[in-house]
């Protein structure tokens, strides 16, 4: 995941949302004012395509989020 951080950050700039970090487990954690999570959907769905594999992506409002992140 790391390989692509600079074209995930592009890629959640693009859809409104800010903040994209990386959780251990490997999940994206991401920052989004959307409250039906579209963009969210979107970025994931594009992001699984750039990398090649399923991307996990989770918003920040998660409980599943509150643990270590590192900046992407």
């Amino acid at each position: 995941m790391l390989a692509h951080r600079g074209a995930l950050r592009s890629l959640a700039d693009a859809h409104g949302l800010r903040a994209p970090r990386l959780a251990a487990s490997g999940s994206v954690v991401i920052h989004s004012d959307d409250p039906g999570y579209q963009d969210v959907r979107a970025f994931a769905t594009k992001a699984s395509e750039l990398v090649g594999a399923w991307v996990n992506v989770i918003t920040d409002d998660a409980p599943a989020a509150r643990v270590d992140l590192t900046l992407l």
